[in-house]
């Protein structure tokens, strides 16, 4: 007999959505800072994280820079041998750690505060290095993982991530961003076929494949090779006659 493991997703995805609903409580005065700051900043806006944390930083991190803000994620590690060079003095840091005491990311903080680099922590302990180093300190709400052991970073990774987007839709609506906008950073794919305006696919002027009323079915087949549509626009006389410098072919 084969099992059914539905009551188990749907356990652990309950828990999840219950715990989701603590980030209403997280929206605080920091919160206003770090949007503030980042709507401010003259430079990039540069995630970092270490482990699961590294990889909701990544995603963020492209997020914002699909709508149109400067931003790469810098991972602590890579950061030891080099990388430490991509952040300038007017760039924001928004480093992502739930315990806010991972060991990697001493160097990066030290780095950041020798240059006065501003730092936005996001942690759960408030008294964790991490958010202690930062100049803008995001208490994450403490969260039960999902999991059958409530070790491995589930819950928690989720409400990170909502933090994260949460800022980021919150600087897009400051910002007025719009559809017209996304386009230009998503000229690609799915989305970038679903925002195409009038204007992109519209044919207008020389492009048009029109021909009188009076031309044969040789010069049709003529048009229509030329202009690659497939068709061509039989036109009046008169209609002819008055547009006949814009069609021109």
């Amino acid at each position: 007999m084969k099992k059914n493991y539905i009551p188990l997703a749907n356990k652990a995805a309950t828990l999840q959505i219950n715990e989701l609903k603590k980030i209403k409580k997280f929206f605080n005065n920091s919160f206003n800072k770090a949007v503030e700051l980042i709507l401010g900043c003259k430079g990039k806006v540069i995630f970092a994280g270490i482990g699961k944390s590294g990889l909701i930083a990544r995603k963020v991190s492209a997020t914002f820079s699909s709508v149109g803000i400067p931003s790469f994620f810098c991972d602590p590690a890579q950061a030891l041998h080099g990388d430490m060079g991509q952040i300038e003095k007017k760039d924001i840091l928004v480093i992502f750690s739930y315990s806010g005491n991972t060991s990697e990311l001493t160097n990066m903080l030290k780095y950041a505060n020798r240059y006065r680099i501003k730092i936005i922590g996001v942690a759960s302990k408030p008294d964790s290095i991490l958010l202690k180093a930062s100049d803008i300190k995001l208490v994450v709400p403490k969260v039960k993982e999902s999991d059958v052991t409530g070790m491995v970073p589930t819950s928690s990774t989720s409400i990170t991530l909502l933090l994260g987007d949460c800022l980021a839709t919150t600087v897009m609506y400051q910002k007025k961003f719009s559809k017209e906008k996304f386009k230009v950073f998503h000229p690609g794919g799915n989305i970038g076929n679903s925002l195409l305006l009038a204007k992109d696919i519209m044919i207008s002027g020389s492009k048009m494949p029109i021909m009188k009323h009076t031309n044969d079915f040789k010069r049709a087949v003529k048009i229509m090779n030329q202009k690659k549509l497939g068709i061509a626009v039989i036109l009046k006389k008169k209609i002819y006659k008055r547009n006949i410098n814009r069609w021109r072919y």
